[in-house]
């Protein structure tokens, strides 16, 4: 089963300041938890391939996601390969408010059940993945953006 969650938060930048920070994959482990490494490997218009190692706690992993890019106000992804992923998709909403940038994250996750683990475990994992490490996530993202404000 696919754990899906969403979540809004306001960030004191502007729309295309916010999305400088979310576009900029190969960032990400500067300052997002868990993400030890990105690397972006093939751009096309306004689509981009994204490796990602990202450190589980127990183990590390590496998937890569396509980036559909529609700057400055939306982009979405999807999974084109990974070890233990079985769904990764998700979505960045971004819209003015205020002058300051109304962002709705959104993330949809399953892992792969490998032989011999109940599923109930995998279940448990995908929840993880997206209803603690989403906060994480988040506040890592606003802190970037607002850093030079």
């Amino acid at each position: 089963m696919a754990s899906k969650v969403s979540k809004e938060m306001v960030v004191d930048v502007t729309v295309e300041e916010f999305w400088e920070v979310v576009a900029d994959y190969e960032a990400y482990s500067g300052f997002v938890p868990s993400v030890k490494r990105t690397k972006v490997v093939r751009t096309e218009k306004g689509v981009k391939d994204v490796e990602y190692e990202v450190d589980l706690g127990v183990k590390t992993i590496k998937y890569t996601l396509r980036h559909l890019e529609h700057a400055p106000h939306k982009m979405t992804w999807s999974l084109v390969k990974g070890e233990m992923m079985k769904v990764s998709n998700g979505a960045w909403e971004l819209s003015n408010h205020a002058g300051k940038t109304l962002a709705r994250y959104t993330v949809e996750v399953q892992v792969q059940k490998p032989p011999l683990v109940p599923q109930s475990i995998m279940d448990r994992v995908s929840d993880e993945l997206t209803k603690v490490q989403l906060p994480r996530t988040l506040d890592a993202f606003k802190a970037r953006a607002e850093k030079g404000r």
